[in-house]
């Protein structure tokens, strides 16, 4: 019987929470954030490149399959350079998902915002859950300042 490498999958937004947060140290260390985004992908590239080496080495082609998947899914993460040092493209939002984004930064609940915006409430947290989804975020600080950087808000 095959064991299992990656007994326990991780959700693609759980993969970008933990970019965000890599990337956060990183810039905490007074990084440029280019020179943030150089050391990330270089990290991103050497785990799937191990990922990949250990895929040949595997004789259960379902466990290589899957850590082929994980190497794809952590070279899709790797940020693409910026040109001539303009920040990256934004996540497309939609035009209510950033109206919930900028009600966000008031720090009022939820239910609140729904008012707000004449919508309900199960509405805004959709839209919120979208919102740190495509930001990679897993919390309204963490969103809010991904939302900064990017320049959404």
């Amino acid at each position: 019987m095959p064991t299992a490498l990656c007994p326990r999958t991780v959700d693609e937004t759980g993969n970008a929470g933990r970019v965000l947060a890599l990337r956060l140290q990183l810039g905490s260390l007074n990084q440029e954030s280019a020179a943030a985004d150089a050391v990330l992908a270089a990290c991103l590239l050497w785990v799937a490149g191990v990922l990949v080496e250990i895929a040949g080495d595997v004789a259960d082609p379902r466990a290589a399959g899957a850590l082929v998947h994980r190497a794809s899914a952590a070279l899709a993460a790797v940020p693409a350079p910026a040109e001539n040092g303009s920040r990256p493209l934004p996540p497309q939002l939609t035009t209510r998902q950033l109206a919930v984004l900028r009600q966000l930064q008031e720090e009022v609940p939820l239910r609140e915002i729904a008012d707000g915006l004449y919508v309900s409430y199960n509405t805004v947290k959709s839209h919120t859950r979208a919102v740190y989804r495509k930001l990679g975020a897993r919390s309204r600080e963490e969103a809010l300042v991904r939302a900064r950087e990017l320049g959404l808000v």
